[in-house]
């Protein structure tokens, strides 16, 4: 459950702080690739299928 609690304000106060933001911003995020062969047509509609009926509730 998500919570409207969180602050999204912070401070980097060290440099420790600051090198590890720059670190984590600075590197490139990996992509994962899907193989879309291993979704049948039965399954897509089924997931389909599936999805509207929690959407519906």
């Amino acid at each position: 459950m998500a919570t409207s609690s969180f602050n999204k304000d912070f401070t980097l106060n060290t440099k420790k702080a600051v090198e590890s933001f720059e670190r984590i911003i600075s590197t490139p995020k990996k992509g994962i690739k899907i193989d879309r062969n291993l979704v049948s047509a039965e399954k897509e509609r089924r997931g389909k299928q599936k999805l509207k009926q929690i959407l519906s509730r």
